[in-house]
């Protein structure tokens, strides 16, 4: 028997990031009509997870900043079941450098949009995608309730539409449901990330240099674990929520970038340069997903040392398709 069509249509402003590329991956097995929106062409096939030409994607090139009436025309025509936001500037330490551009996509662009997209008549629900950063650093377990207090430009870029929802929400003009997730982490991530970094790094026999010798300590979560959560919230979370997405236990930079290397059979000391700490970076973030597993009953399934498996063999799968660019972050305005 054929499986039965999915009429319920999603748009997902920001698609080409590495986050909403594994959402898409799932979102096509439960047949859903997908419109994928981004300020960048489509990824090449060594960084996209889904299939580009599949009959339920359909990409549309806009910016945010540049685009922001075409894209809300668009919504308004389309009339989704669903908006997911992952559009943001989201590189921490390069925030300090031009923090003008952060707050310009991450706070004004993003509540612009959040601004018209709650006065469309037909009814939608928002996913907007924030991050533990809002938070500072964080010593102790948190759960969702814990009060903003931001330490980089890109944190107080992005308490500013997480607020303005939170307003939205109390006013009754918008059903919503926010999400953080902790350090993701997968194939098809970014090369200057720290986990697809090291790995290509050991492979070239390249060093890499750790901020403050890599003493901060983060909760690494793969992004298909994440991806799965999202969509419980999706279907299931509740209107004016906030819901964190977490693995179990926290691991140093250093302590991660030793575990990779011992897999690799590589010397950790003939890879790493200490280099000093980056400005107002947090040592902690401890968030509890508890709400997410009591309420939602969702729970991790990958483990560090699979996710860091398939990640080595994705990396040495593609190896050749990568270039020197792709190891390097590039601000875009």
């Amino acid at each position: 028997m054929a499986k039965k069509k999915n009429s319920e249509k999603i748009v997902i402003v920001g698609s080409n990031s590495f986050s909403a590329g594994s959402l898409i991956n799932l979102l096509l097995t439960k047949r859903f009509k997908i419109y994928g929106i981004s300020r960048s062409k489509l990824n090449s096939k060594n960084f996209q997870r889904f299939d580009q030409k599949s009959k339920n994607f359909k990409f549309i090139k806009y910016d945010l900043n540049k685009d922001l009436k075409k894209i809300n025309d668009f919504i308004n025509k389309t009339k989704p079941n669903y908006i997911i936001n992952y559009a943001s500037q989201s590189m921490v330490g390069q925030s300090w450098k031009s923090s003008s551009d952060w707050f310009l996509t991450n706070s004004f662009s993003t509540i612009k949009f959040y601004e018209t997209i709650s006065k469309f008549k037909f009814k939608f629900k928002l996913i907007h995608i924030s991050t533990p950063e809002v938070y500072g650093n964080l010593k102790t377990n948190i759960t969702e309730k814990k009060i903003y207090n931001p330490t980089t430009p890109y944190a107080v870029s992005r308490v500013t539409a997480d607020q303005y929802l939170e307003i939205l929400y109390r006013k009754k003009k918008i059903n919503y449901c926010s999400i953080r997730a902790s350090n993701v982490y997968g194939e098809y991530q970014r090369l200057y990330r720290i986990i697809p970094k090291t790995i290509i790094s050991i492979l070239k026999r390249k060093k890499i240099k750790l901020d403050g010798g890599g003493l901060s300590k983060r909760n690494f979560i793969h992004i298909d674990d994440v991806s799965s959560a999202t969509y419980k919230i999706l279907k299931s979370g509740d209107n004016g929520e906030i819901y964190h997405i977490s693995g179990k236990s926290l691991i140093s930079i250093k302590n991660l970038v030793q575990f990779i290397c011992k897999k690799m059979g590589y010397n950790y000391s003939k890879l790493v340069i200490i280099g000093p700490e980056r400005l107002g970076k947090d040592k902690f973030y401890k968030i509890s997903s508890s709400k997410l597993t009591k309420e939602l009953k969702w729970k991790p399934k990958i483990s560090l040392n699979e996710g860091i498996n398939r990640c080595i063999d994705w990396i040495k799968r593609d190896l050749k398709l990568f270039s020197i660019k792709d190891e390097n972050y590039i601000h875009k305005k």
